[in-house]
């Protein structure tokens, strides 16, 4: 008999976080768990499914399991049922925030990658851990309609990068890269899809221009340079994914990453990724690894107090290795396009894993 699981979360939030807690309600609706979700939020905007919505209407009675996917603050036990912390962390230690008191309340933790079990243990965390992956629903990227066109990316090779404007994105480590590596006059482009929490799509593209004017001031080429393909805000889903299928490349240069669901949509629209090695990317990407070093965390000041202080690390790109692996997946598409579908189809390929029916399976057997 399957198990009735309460499912607590930030599913309605629209953030990564958010829509990693609703894939993951809907992987194990699709395994015939009987889910109950209930929802918290951190934020003001906020979208639901409705198969979410239908689920939510069930009664959270007799409940055999309750999976908290949010803060571990927020953590609370209940002797009722089993407990499991659902979390997320992108750097090495965490033990600096308190965190693995609240995990170790509970009677198991739940973790989406290798990496954070080393990290986990590490600061202190001794309940059992569990890798329980993330997930997309993989049919809506089988079929893409071109429903939104930028001009930029016509005819040329296009690098993709979509995230929030923050520091732990290292986007400047991006721009370094494209602006090192590809002169002007070749047919190459980068699309730049950002937001930035609490911040209008002008707003947010104004603090970009002023950040990207001060990369390029410090790199001192002494040539004009292309400018990005940048689009801000929120795009409905259709259009994003119209967008991203024009592109060839994901690039993610992140310090850390628990995850990365657009890396993972990418893969699903078969584009090969590069990443920064030594992240949670390691688990699922398709791609080239972006050789990376461990460093003190630092300038991450828009998160809590005490979450990526210097007391804990993360990993930072080398901008050599990437204006290398930047400059290799251009030259395989433009020479030998054989090779390049070969990346493609392995991309999709693996993204297939993590469609909602194969993580439901692996979150049901977790159970």
């Amino acid at each position: 008999m399957s198990k009735r699981v309460l499912y607590i979360g930030n599913y309605k939030d629209g953030t990564g976080w958010g829509n990693a807690a609703a894939h993951n309600i809907l992987a194990l609706h699709s395994a015939g768990v009987d889910v109950v979700p209930r929802a918290i939020t951190f934020e003001e905007k906020q979208t639901e499914s409705p198969t979410i919505a239908a689920l939510e209407k069930k009664a959270a009675t007799n409940i055999d399991v309750c999976i908290q996917h949010t803060l571990p603050s927020l953590y609370s036990y209940n002797s009722s049922f089993k407990n499991i912390a659902l979390y997320e962390t992108e750097t090495n230690s965490f033990e600096d925030s308190l965190w693995h008191k609240y995990i170790n309340l509970l009677d198991e933790a739940w973790v989406p990658n290798s990496q954070m079990i080393k990290a986990s243990q590490m600061s202190g965390v001794n309940i059992d851990i569990k890798l329980a992956p993330h997930c997309i629903d993989v049919k809506q990227y089988e079929d893409v309609q071109k429903t939104a066109v930028v001009g930029d990316l016509e005819s040329t090779f296009n690098f993709c990068f979509v995230g929030e404007l923050s520091k732990r994105k290292n986007i400047s480590a991006l721009l370094k890269a494209f602006y090192l590596e590809f002169h002007p006059t070749e047919p190459v482009n980068l699309l730049l899809k950002i937001n930035r929490p609490g911040t209008g799509a002008n707003d947010c593209l104004q603090i970009f221009n002023q950040f990207n004017e001060e990369i390029k001031a410090g790199l001192k080429l002494g040539h004009s340079y292309k400018k990005p393909a940048v689009v801000c805000g929120f795009l409905e889903k259709q259009h994003l994914l119209s967008v991203m299928k024009q592109c060839h490349a994901f690039v993610c240069t992140s310090f850390g990453e628990a995850w990365c669901i657009p890396a993972l949509e990418a893969m699903a629209l078969g584009m090969p990724v590069l990443y920064t090695e030594g992240t949670g990317m390691d688990d699922f990407c398709s791609g080239f690894p972006i050789k990376s070093q461990s460093v003190p965390c630092n300038g991450a000041i828009d998160t809590l107090p005490n979450v990526y202080t210097a007391f804990s690390s993360w990993q930072e790109v080398d901008i050599e290795d990437l204006c290398i692996k930047m400059r290799n997946i251009y030259e395989i598409h433009r020479q030998t396009p054989s090779e390049y579908q070969e990346l493609s189809d392995a991309a999709m390929s693996e993204a297939q894993k993590y469609s909602l029916q194969e993580t439901g399976k692996k979150l049901k057997e977790l159970l």
